[in-house]
């Protein structure tokens, strides 16, 4: 995919009431273009107890499963 053309966002399912043992894959791009790819919660969710986690590098990925009621473990 091409760089990122401005901070990015992405919020995990929340609204929509995950069921325990989802899964989301984040891939950021080959270059990030010096901006920002931040993965945040719904509400009082929590990835490993943070509500955003933050891909810095291009070509990172995370792969995150929704483990117990409002909370997602980074795996």
């Amino acid at each position: 995919a091409a760089a990122l053309a401005s901070d990015q966002d992405l919020e995990l399912p929340g609204n929509t009431a995950p069921t325990v043992g989802d899964v989301v894959h984040v891939k950021a791009p080959a270059s990030l273009g010096g901006f920002d790819l931040t993965i945040s919660t719904y509400a009082a969710h929590t990835v490993d107890g943070v509500q955003s986690i933050e891909l810095e590098t291009g070509g990172a990925a995370v792969s995150m499963v929704y483990i117990a009621s409002g909370s997602w473990a980074i795996f």
